[in-house]
């Protein structure tokens, strides 16, 4: 498996937040370039994972679900550590606001109890197009 992805829900509670957890594929593409001889996570796959994490909370809570989900914006950005293939990590995000389509969240992601990264994500809500009818 080579795709980061959310294996285990933490905890949920709406209106506050989400917390979950993964492992970082070891033989992961991404790895071969970044960096050779010295594999790191990409700084945007990390917050790719925060992303997704948010992404779930919103899809599970939000009873009309918007489907699709985009950063709309990203702010405080700090990577504080190495992510390296084989590592498992934890997300926690809290959520900061939720006005009309947008959620702003305070994310950080954790590797060995240690904070990894901090950010803050805006999430925007965008609905898929809808198809033209058929007659």
């Amino acid at each position: 498996m080579n795709e980061l992805c959310l294996e285990k829900i933490l905890w949920m509670k709406p209106g506050e937040g989400i917390a979950a957890s993964g492992h970082i594929p070891e033989q992961s593409e991404f790895f071969q370039d970044h960096f050779p001889g010295f594999p790191v996570l990409p700084g945007v796959l990390a917050l790719e994972m925060l992303k997704k994490t948010a992404e779930h909370y919103l899809s599970v809570t939000n009873a009309e679900d918007q489907g699709y989900y985009f950063l709309k914006q990203i702010r405080a950005t700090r990577f504080l550590t190495y992510l390296k293939p084989g590592d498992e990590w934890e997300s926690r995000l809290h959520l900061m606001s939720s006005e009309g389509n947008q959620t702003r969240w305070k994310a950080e992601l954790f590797h060995k109890g240690k904070v990894a990264v901090t950010a803050e994500l805006t999430l925007e809500a965008k609905t898929a197009p809808k198809s033209a009818a058929v007659s």
